[in-house]
C-alpha cells in the first residue's frame, strides 16, 4: 500500500522567488493593458495607415502588442525588485 501523506515541497531557492515575483505579475498586468489597448486601438485601421501592411493579420498585431507590454512590466517589475533587494551601499552611495 502506498504511502498517501504528502511530503512538503522543499523550498524555493531566492532566484526562483525572484522570477516568480516579477513574471507572473508582469504577465497579468500586460494581459490587462493589452486589452485596453486594443479595446480602442484597433490594429487593421492602423495598418492601414502605413506605407504598407506591416502586420499580416490582427493577431499578429495582438501578439506583438502583448509581449511589448510584457517585457516593458518585466523591466519594471525587476527594476523595483532590484531597487527593494538592494541597499545603498550595495548600490554604492553612502547613507546621509
Amino acid at each position: 500500500m502506498a504511502d498517501t501523506t504528502d511530503a512538503p515541497s522543499p523550498p524555493w531557492s531566492r532566484t526562483r522567488r525572484d522570477l516568480a515575483a516579477v513574471l507572473w505579475p508582469s504577465f497579468l498586468v500586460a494581459a490587462i493593458a493589452t486589452m485596453l489597448l486594443f479595446a480602442l486601438i484597433d490594429p487593421a485601421a492602423v495598418g492601414d495607415r502605413l506605407p504598407r501592411s506591416v502586420w499580416s493579420s490582427r493577431t499578429a498585431a495582438y501578439s506583438a502588442g502583448f509581449f511589448f507590454l510584457w517585457l516593458t512590466c518585466i523591466a519594471s517589475a525587476a527594476l523595483t525588485l532590484y531597487l527593494v533587494r538592494t541597499t545603498r551601499e550595495e548600490r554604492g552611495s553612502p547613507r546621509t
